[in-house]
């Protein structure tokens, strides 16, 4: 297993960080932006997402988009980009024997992007259509992931999401880009991970030569609202057509990244529905047959965090898995896992960070949003991780679920097309404070999302 890495922080504050595996043909570049939605004002919820979509419209050296992709993927590699709450990333893969020609178009798309006017008002539409795949026709959010993110992060729940609205999008503009790239795309706000088949000495001087003269002046930029710490449970029915089945999320309260007990959460996001022999999938799924997908998983930042339960599942099953969902998670939170359950997780643990290091993109994925959203002296490498994991202990996992699963911390997002029968027996299963919309209440809809009719006469 690969278990170091090579660190470099050139004059202007950019943190380069290397992983070098001469037995691979690939070569990965990824760079990493402390940016993103949650240091977006309402009035700009998306900016970032829409930098992002700019960034592959065209830079001075590669001016159009077809420019850009068409000289990555004659190399035989692919680029990506890609913005979630709290950074942006841009990510270039290729065979190792072009990576010189794929950091030309890297340093130039990251640094020097054209933001051309007619480019920004094409996108305007393409970035609407995206934003309009997660409403209905009444405009409403249908993503449980993105309602239960601001069950997570805010008192009142907004429909933005992550992308903002098409009105927002809208007003969007040349200078505003320009002013938002400027404060973000600062060196020191910034991270470039290379994993991969190279030399990182000969790579460096590259590096320096491309990234080395970039500037930046100022404060770094700062959340916009810090994550909730209030523990009491919430919930929030969308009934919508716009979806086929139903989604919920089970969202509970827990650590963000670097806290000392994220390790166990990660183990306990795992065993409780990591894969097809968990205990949810095992239930709720291959047992009872409420379900086609039931899962879990750690979902954290750097001042907060949670554990996510999710199912997809028809209207019919809906009160009944969710209810399924809640006596798993309950009961594995009173009688906790068990040795062979650790013992198991362990050794996927092993097995998984071993091919993980098998692939340049997921190492420079590893080191690399670590070094930005936890800082230099926090990173850990896999070696280490896998350690950490083989440290863990039956009473570790006890105080994680004895602290984390509790119905007082969780807050639960659902929609779908159900009625109020659904809803009424969901509220018997999960009793929580329901947040509203705004959106629900300006359509004259009730919270559970079905139209109000006045009385005749």
């Amino acid at each position: 297993m690969l278990g170091t890495y090579r660190r470099e922080v050139l004059p202007n504050g950019l943190s380069v960080l290397g992983v070098e595996n001469r037995s691979v043909h690939s070569f990965a570049c990824s760079a990493y932006v402390h940016a993103g939605p949650r240091f977006e004002p309402p009035e700009r919820t998306g900016l970032t997402h829409f930098l992002e979509h700019m960034l592959m419209q065209g830079s001075r050296d590669f001016p159009s988009f077809n420019d850009i992709m068409r000289c990555v993927e004659d190399l035989g590699g692919v680029v990506d980009g890609q913005t979630l709450p709290e950074y942006m990333t841009v990510a270039f893969g290729v065979h190792r024997k072009h990576w010189r020609r794929v950091m030309d178009v890297a340093a130039d798309l990251i640094l020097r992007p054209l933001l051309d006017e007619g480019e920004i008002e094409q996108e305007k539409s393409i970035v609407s259509q995206e934003i309009l795949h997660h409403r209905d026709r009444k405009g409403r959010n249908i993503s449980v992931h993105e309602l239960a993110h601001e069950l997570l992060l805010h008192e009142e729940l907004a429909e933005a999401g992550t992308r903002g609205y098409p009105h927002i999008t809208e007003k969007f503009d040349r200078p505003l880009l320009e002013q938002h790239y400027r404060a973000f795309f600062v060196p020191r706000n910034m991270v470039l991970c290379l994993a991969g088949g190279f030399d990182f000495d000969e790579v460096m001087d590259e590096v320096r030569g491309r990234f080395g003269a970039a500037e930046g002046e100022g404060d770094l930029p700062q959340l916009a609202a810090p994550g909730l710490s209030r523990r009491r449970a919430r919930s929030f029915y969308r009934s919508t057509e716009a979806l086929p089945v139903a989604e919920a999320l089970l969202c509970y309260h827990a650590y963000p990244l670097g806290a000392d007990r994220y390790d166990s959460l990660r183990a306990v996001g795992h065993m409780l529905g990591g894969g097809l022999t968990s205990r949810l999938f095992t239930r709720v799924r291959e047992e009872l047959g409420l379900v086609y997908d039931v899962h879990s998983y750690p979902h954290a930042f750097s001042d907060v965090g949670a554990l996510y339960a999710y199912v997809s599942v028809s209207v019919e099953n809906l009160p009944a898995a969710l209810e399924a969902m809640l006596d798993v998670i309950r009961r594995t939170a009173r009688e906790n896992f068990t040795q062979q359950e650790l013992d198991r997780y362990q050794e996927s643990v092993r097995c998984g960070m071993d091919m993980l290091c098998d692939h340049p993109s997921r190492l420079a994925s590893w080191f690399g949003r670590q070094e930005l959203l936890l800082g230099p002296g926090r990173v850990i490498t896999p070696a280490e991780y896998v350690r950490r994991q083989e440290a863990l202990t039956l009473e570790d996992l006890h105080a994680t679920l004895k602290e984390v699963l509790v119905d007082s911390g969780a807050n639960l997002a659902v929609a779908g097309p159900f009625g109020d029968e659904e809803v009424r027996r969901m509220r018997e299963v999960f009793p929580a404070e329901e947040a509203r919309s705004a959106l629900d209440d300006n359509n004259g809809l009730n919270h559970e999302g079905h139209e109000e009719h006045e009385a005749e006469g």
